[in-house]
């Protein structure tokens, strides 16, 4: 390991600066290829909107994490079923995925961190612990998705709970995990600089599929080998993000009734 960034903060302003950068380009690449997304119902956009932006925060995430990060095994167990969920995005980006293919690919991500033992460990069955770890990598996962179709939402929200997460890493004296939560954070940052309302870009499935399920696998760097149990300190990120596409998804659905009765 290439041991260059010393703390979590320029982890984050590194991983910022390297973020917008891919962000300029994927943004050019998309849309002279045509990588756009016309104005629909369910989104806020006015005009087409280069996708393809979860590239920008996958690769930065991947780079940093090759040049900065101590590659432990729970480290690239979490990176590789992500990376997994990344591709299943992507695919539903370009050919388009039904909705029971995603899922069938959400539990193929699940089984590569399950199987290789990162689990949240709650309760005193393996079983149960293992049902719990999957409703939780597919519900956050699901989370963020939901929450991608209004501006910088999707990405504002996941760096806010990356944060949150940080500060854990920083209490429970975990400096690698820190340092990888730091780089995320630093990741969707760059990102959200184009994101913001009116957005120039959006991040596709691709982006947040990666988004969610490393987000939620995370969570797992901070619960195994006992290190730290704490409920609270678990559920106040859920918390956080699914009381948001909850209440998002509810406004759109009123907001549609209303304006579909007025048409």
């Amino acid at each position: 390991m290439l041991q260059i960034v010393p703390n979590a903060f320029t982890a984050t302003l590194v991983s910022f600066a390297v973020s917008v950068l891919l962000t300029l380009l994927v943004k050019k690449i998309a849309i002279k290829k045509g990588f756009v997304a016309a104005p629909k119902a369910d989104r806020w956009h006015k005009r087409p909107t280069a996708m393809m932006g979860g590239v920008a925060i996958y690769l930065t995430t991947v780079l940093m994490f090759v040049l900065f990060v101590e590659l432990s095994s729970s480290a690239l167990i979490v990176l590789g079923g992500s990376s997994f969920l990344f591709f299943v995005g992507v695919l539903d980006d370009f050919l388009g995925v039904k909705p029971y293919q995603k899922l069938i690919g959400q539990f193929i991500g699940v089984a590569i961190i399950v199987g290789f033992g990162l689990v949240l460990p709650w309760t005193g069955y393996e079983f149960l612990n293992i049902m719990i770890t999957a409703f939780w990598l597919i519900g956050i996962t699901n989370a963020i998705n939901l929450l991608d179709n209004m501006d910088g939402l999707a990405a504002g929200i996941s760096a806010i709970a990356a944060f949150i997460l940080a500060l854990g890493f920083a209490a429970s004296g975990q400096p690698n995990e820190l340092i990888i939560t730091a780089i995320f954070v630093g990741a969707l940052l760059g990102f959200l600089t184009f994101n913001f309302n009116p957005a120039s870009i959006f991040m596709g499935d691709g982006g947040s599929m990666f988004v969610g399920f490393f987000l939620a696998s995370l969570v797992l760097l901070n619960q195994v080998g006992g290190r730290s149990r704490s409920i609270m300190s678990v559920l106040a990120v859920p918390a956080l993000i699914l009381f948001v596409p909850i209440f998002d998804t509810t406004f759109v659905k009123i907001l549609r009734k209303i304006w579909g009765s007025k048409a």
